[in-house]
């Protein structure tokens, strides 16, 4: 699936943050607006990450 281990560390961020961005979501009221935050922040990490990636 990642053909190094910066891939591999942000396709993890990548599914755990969309995972926490829907359950926050689904779940509603003040802890699922923290954990769809939470969710948002680490696709944004991820995404920022993939592009610093330089390609193999």
């Amino acid at each position: 699936m990642a053909a190094n281990a910066k891939q591999g560390t942000y396709l993890g961020t990548t599914l755990v943050g969309f995972t926490s961005f829907v359950a926050g979501l689904h779940s509603g009221g003040g802890l699922g607006i923290v954990f769809a935050i939470v969710g948002a922040g680490l696709l944004l990490v991820s995404a920022a990450g993939f592009y610093k990636i330089k390609a193999v």
